[in-house]
């Protein structure tokens, strides 16, 4: 795992002030009570503001055939299935507990239609994540659970259910994997600012630290015969998958290309694993919701890695061990894509000539706003509800922030994006340095340094903006649902992979707007040209990102940002 902010991003909200996943409606506000700061915005029906909720797959895919079969479908927030020792029920979790899904032998619900999976009950674990397995004798189950102290730690309940025992007293800790004796489990804590690999007994007593290098390692699991603990590390610049002995010792990669691999799973027979597989456009220590992912297997002896299937999904699809007992078919959570209307899709270069056009009149899906302090802002927003939520997770150890956002543009009559945001009166300077971790992203995203009268799509608005091609403009919204104006430009050109990060900076005084710029590590200076607009106070300072791609996520990263 990670940095405090990153644990977020597991699913697994830790530290004070930071965001993490998506779990609530643009419309049908749905905050999860398992993780207060999360949120997820639907997607809307072309044409209209209404905004119905994602449909959640629990699906198995044959692993020689590729044939895939939907289990059950819901509007809940699913994720995480194990498959049972005996093979005759899935669990997977949901807003913080663990339920039970019956299925016959061809994969389908055993129960009635209309009927609802069964609740296990977990006593005290009551703020389950969707870390959470079956011992090897199927009569134990392991969850990670919140404490009162809004950290994660380990617990073990008889499978059917009942009162859970503590086993990690220490926290946070995400359990991943029972050895084949069942008396000892792996895991995945934070101590002292780092996160590796432990053990502890079943039982309870001292946990072990099984790895020590800077960075992430994280997802353990034994294999069958407990001659190896497989796990992912991000160790070497990118997320891969290693593994080593029990003990710790010989730690050695099994997988590495040019993917972001996490979460390494063995068939009960020992001859397979499968892990999910993200993108370049992830960065190597995250494992977001709402990205287009692989499935991939490849035997434990070594050999080719084969392809088993594309999906929409993420960090909960594949994170736990959830192969059938027979070893050949493997559950995962998958997600319906929201399809963007047609007005809202990009620019793109020849032979794709299709053109983004303005908004249909008086088009506006309602924000998502998080009133949680975020470094030096109060808050964070979805300004506009985009398709797929964002999120923003500020580093204290770097002074970074992370702006994710899939969002269709920063312009026009309204607005999408990702914005973390003070309210404040006056006179007003704001600057960051800023990159783009995806140097493969599309290139008119925007990261931007923003005054807002409101939080609305329409908002007045004044922004200094650097796109991911170079471009650096100030432009503003001189009135709510106006057009938005270019004031001036600035053209970074064609720029080395080690060129320092372009610094950009707005001031306020009184109504007038400056932008200020810093291209190769120079001071910044005042571009001449000015924007004029009076905003009433208290009104909105902040930073903010748009993917440019309604339905496709992207992260710029904000440094040294100094706002006074």
């Amino acid at each position: 795992m990670k940095t405090p902010a990153q644990t977020l991003r597991h699913h697994r909200a830790q530290s004070p002030g930071l965001l993490s996943k998506l779990t609530a409606t643009a419309a049908s506000l749905l905050i999860s009570a398992l993780f207060a700061d999360a949120q997820q915005s639907a997607p809307p029906v072309a044409g209209t503001n209404a905004s119905p909720s994602w449909e959640y797959s629990l699906e198995t895919i044959h692993i020689e055939t590729g044939e895939r079969n939907v289990v059950y479908r819901t509007r809940d927030h699913i994720e995480a299935p194990n498959w049972s020792r005996d093979g005759q029920y899935l669990l997977y979790n949901l807003k913080g507990s663990i339920y039970k899904l019956p299925v016959t032998a061809d994969d389908k619900p055993a129960v009635p239609s209309g009927a609802k999976p069964q609740l296990i009950e977990t006593g005290v674990a009551n703020k389950c994540n969707n870390d959470h397995g079956i011992s090897f004798d199927g009569k134990l189950l392991a969850v990670s659970s919140r404490s009162d102290g809004n950290k994660s730690q380990i617990y073990v309940l008889p499978v059917r259910g009942g009162e859970a025992r503590l086993v990690t007293p220490l926290s946070p800790s995400y359990w991943h994997g029972w050895s084949p004796d069942d008396k000892t489990l792996t895991y995945c804590a934070e101590r002292n600012g780092n996160f590796d690999v432990y053990t502890i007994p079943t039982a309870g007593g001292e946990e072990k630290r099984l790895t020590t290098n800077p960075g992430l390692d994280d997802g353990p699991e034994y294999s069958p015969d407990g001659g190896h603990i497989y796990f992912n590390s991000e160790r070497e610049g990118t997320m891969q998958i290693w593994r080593m002995k029990p003990d710790g010792s010989s730690q050695e990669a099994v997988v590495a290309d040019e993917y972001r691999n996490w979460f390494p799973h063995l068939s009960p027979d020992g001859k397979w694993m499968v892990f999910i597989s993200f993108g370049k456009d992830v960065i190597p220590d995250e494992h977001p919701e709402n990205r287009d992912v692989m499935l991939r297997l490849m035997p434990t002896a070594g050999g080719e890695v084969r392809e088993l299937a594309r999906l929409f999904g993420g960090q909960g699809t594949l994170n736990v061990p959830s192969w059938s007992p027979d070893s050949k078919k493997v559950a995962f959570v998958s997600v319906t894509k929201p399809v963007p209307p047609d007005w809202s899709l990009p620019s793109m270069p020849k032979p794709t000539p299709h053109k983004q056009v303005p908004p249909p009149e008086g088009f506006h899906r309602p924000s998502v706003t998080i009133n949680k302090p975020l470094g030096i802002f109060e808050g964070q927003a979805d300004v506009g509800g985009p398709l797929l939520p964002g999120n923003a997770n500020y580093f204290p150890s770097t002074g970074q922030y992370r702006l994710t956002s899939a969002s269709y543009n920063i312009w026009y009559q309204r607005d999408e994006l990702r914005y973390a945001w003070k309210q404040m009166s006056g006179d007003v300077s704001l600057s960051a340095s800023i990159t783009f971790p995806n140097r493969e992203g599309y290139y008119d995203r925007k990261a931007v340094l923003m005054f807002r009268q409101d939080l609305n799509d329409d908002s007045k608005t004044v922004m200094v903006a650097l796109h991911g091609a170079g471009l650096i403009h100030l432009a503003k919204r001189s009135e709510k649902g106006a057009k938005i104006v270019e004031a001036c430009r600035v053209q970074a050109g064609e720029r080395s992979s080690d060129a320092p990060p372009i610094r950009l900076g707005i001031t306020k005084r009184g109504d007038v707007f400056t932008l200020l710029v810093s291209l190769n590590g120079e001071p910044m200076h005042e571009v001449e040209t000015k924007a004029e607009l009076c905003l009433d106070a208290p009104f909105y300072v902040g930073i903010g990102f748009c993917s440019h791609l309604p339905v496709t996520s992207d992260t710029a990263v904000l440094s040294d940002v100094e706002l006074k």
